[in-house]
């Protein structure tokens, strides 16, 4: 996994692709224009995979995300896309985790990376829950935290939907993984406690209930006619 995340973390609301085979160990997650996010991936893998036949050059993370930097950059603002590159990197013998904007800027992240339009809803979330310093201790926190963070994605944002969709990479390969979001707030307080605390509550397109709020005052409008 990448929030989405040795394992690695990352944290997307995009469409993950696979490199090469169920044996790869990279996977690019995508955002912005279907179209030109597609092109930019097979394209890419094109490439992995020629280099491997004719060569016997086994690609990396690390390559993968320096073409995608190198096709964006080339294309000169004209595709409408931004990536995150993760996985096990053979010739690092450890994760990698970049990100890529749609400029071309392509900088790597320690512990997560988030993209897409619903990552900028739980940037917040994300530093408060897992700071740089704090390690993810299993495959079952690091699956959780993407998913808590994915879900508070597709609560705010109108563009993020379905269900969610995860990689769990190690060095032999990777395993697909997916769930659907919880209802209701992630790692927060539930309902019902924001209710008796006089909160917002009732989320999912129900009315909003306010308990423990002064009454609303209602008031009669002054005629402007003089007696």
């Amino acid at each position: 996994t990448t929030p989405t995340k040795t394992t690695t973390t990352k944290t997307t609301t995009a469409k993950p692709t696979t490199m090469m085979n169920e044996y790869s160990t990279c996977v690019i997650c995508r955002s912005g224009s279907a179209a030109d996010t597609q092109a930019l991936a097979s394209a890419v893998r094109t490439d992995i995979v020629s280099r491997q036949l004719l060569h016997d050059v086994r690609g990396t993370v690390t390559h993968v995300a320096s073409l995608c930097r190198t096709l964006l950059v080339q294309n000169d603002g004209r595709l409408s896309a931004s990536l995150i590159c993760a996985g096990y990197d053979h010739a690092r013998r450890s994760g990698a985790l970049y990100g890529v904007s749609g400029g071309g800027t392509a900088f790597e992240e320690r512990m997560w990376a988030a993209g897409g339009s619903g990552s900028s809803y739980i940037l917040g979330y994300l530093d408060s829950r897992y700071p740089a310093n704090r390690v993810l201790r299993s495959e079952e926190e690091a699956v959780g935290f993407v998913s808590d963070a994915i879900a508070l994605a597709m609560e705010r944002d109108g563009s993020s939907g379905g269900f969610i969709r995860m990689y769990v990479i190690d060095r032999f390969g990777k395993r697909f993984v997916s769930t659907m979001p919880r209802n209701g707030r992630v790692g927060g307080t539930n309902n019902g406690d924001m209710e008796e605390e006089g909160g917002r509550s009732g989320g999912g397109g129900g009315g909003v209930t306010l308990r423990n709020f002064a009454p609303a005052v209602v008031t009669t409008p002054v005629s402007s006619k003089q007696p």
